[in-house]
């Protein structure tokens, strides 16, 4: 690809805020389909839908504030440009049994997030809404797809988001913290696209759709 625009700072550049403030995440599925956009103002998604074709489902995953972060790591061999694109958010208080609506048993989440015994790791897709309201996909790129944009074969990509770590404590002290910090990372062949399309979140839920 050869260069053919500029990028230039601006005074609204600057007064940008770091962090991210939501994120949603799925689990790919055969009849997924992406469709892709490539235009000299535009790396994005302009949809993501499931088998149908119809709205795609997520699920909303609560953080504490200040602690959500994607970062981006590009290395390049024999000509090919990997990017490692790593979420790691911090959820407060563990849970491991059903109580109330804002404490459901968050260990049976996040095992899901693992994988059954039987089933193993899950691949999934993330979408992390930074603290300027861009709509950030990693998971799911174009670049050595398997069929590319509109394709309902993509699904059987490996550019999928795989959990890497956990980390929780109970804490020791009464004023330490009680929570895990879940790692996710895809490594995929372009850098993360912005989602253009339409993202409907059910907060009361904790769900969203894509079309």
């Amino acid at each position: 690809m050869a260069i053919e625009s500029s990028i230039r700072v601006l005074c609204d550049d600057l007064q940008r805020s770091g962090g991210i403030t939501q994120i949603y995440l799925r689990s790919w599925a055969a009849g997924d389909a992406v469709d892709f956009v490539n235009t000299a103002t535009n790396h994005g998604i302009s949809s993501i839908q499931k088998t149908g074709p119809a709205d795609a489902d997520w699920f909303m995953f609560d953080c504490k504030a200040e602690t959500a972060t994607l970062d981006i790591a590009a290395t390049k061999e024999n000509g090919i440009t990997s990017f490692e694109c790593t979420l790691s958010f911090y959820i407060p208080r563990m849970g491991g049994s059903t109580g109330a609506l804002d404490q459901v048993d968050k260990f049976h989440t996040l095992q899901e997030i693992i994988g059954g015994i039987n089933t193993g790791a899950t691949c999934m897709m993330a979408i992390a809404t930074d603290s300027n309201g861009t709509n950030w996909v990693i998971g799911a790129s174009e670049k050595f797809s398997v069929g590319g944009t509109g394709s309902d074969q993509i699904y059987r990509s490996q550019t999928f988001v795989d959990l890497t770590g956990m980390e929780g404590s109970t804490g020791a002290t009464y004023q330490d913290e009680n929570g895990i910090t879940v790692t996710l990372m895809a490594k995929q062949y372009e850098l993360p696209r912005a989602y253009m399309g339409l993202l409907t979140p059910t907060i009361s839920a904790g769900t969203a759709v894509t079309t």
